[in-house]
């Protein structure tokens, strides 16, 4: 049923229940095709009218839903980096990293939608490339720790790059294959610092053993 006009004041609240209702259709379909304006406006409880009354087409609700999504990423990736960062280059790197893999663990439709949804909605930039401020993020953090001399030379572009696809496939096969007995986060965090960016095993600011192995489990509690 079609809710009732809002008041004026509300129109904010609309438009922030319509980026909800696409997000989480996003989410569940997996397919921007098949998120539709009556789909939308049916999670949402309004008419195709009152959502052309803040966004001009799908794609643009598409757009800002994806964008809102990639700011929040950011925001919380940033700030955590930004608290540990009184304990050097690496530890902000590591913090940012583990925001970025507890961020993904607590909302996971919101990440889906940005990285394994179909889209056909752009999001390129004005320079006409496709990276975010999450990622430029994590270039600068990687940056930081070869300026402090605790990683091996290189493009820091390309080992964010390098590092970003890691810690991606990380945060989707823990949510994919959670009775995987997967490492504590910190330790597959600290070996993708090691390996990727080349900082040697007393640089982590970590006091969990790394390489630690995990609680043995029986092959048949694993989900193939």
């Amino acid at each position: 049923m079609a809710r009732t006009r809002s008041v004026r004041g509300e129109g904010a609240r609309l438009r922030g229940e319509l980026l909800d209702a696409a997000e989480r259709l996003l989410a569940e379909h997996g397919d921007e095709r098949s998120v539709t304006i009556r789909a939308i406006v049916g999670q949402a409880g309004v008419t195709p009218p009152a959502l052309y009354l803040h966004f001009p087409d799908k794609q643009t609700l598409i757009r800002e839903v994806v964008m809102r999504g990639y700011d929040d990423l950011a925001r919380t990736t940033a700030a955590a980096a930004k608290d540990a960062r009184d304990a050097g280059a690496v530890a902000a790197l590591r913090a940012g990293m583990l925001a970025y893999l507890g961020w993904a663990e607590r909302h996971p439709g919101r990440y889906r939608a940005l990285f394994d949804a179909r889209r056909e909605t752009q999001l390129l930039r004005a320079d006409g490339t496709g990276t975010s401020v999450a990622f430029d993020g994590l270039v600068a953090r990687v940056a930081a720790v070869q300026a402090a001399g605790a990683a091996r030379a290189g493009d820091p572009v390309r080992i964010a790059t390098l590092l970003w696809a890691a810690e991606h496939g990380l945060a989707t096969l823990r949510a994919a294959r959670d009775r995987f007995p997967w490492p504590p986060a910190e330790e597959l965090v600290d070996g993708l610092i090691m390996t990727v960016v080349g900082v040697p095993v007393e640089e982590l600011p970590t006091s969990e053993p790394v390489g630690r192995e995990p609680p043995a489990r029986s092959r048949s509690s694993l989900v193939s």
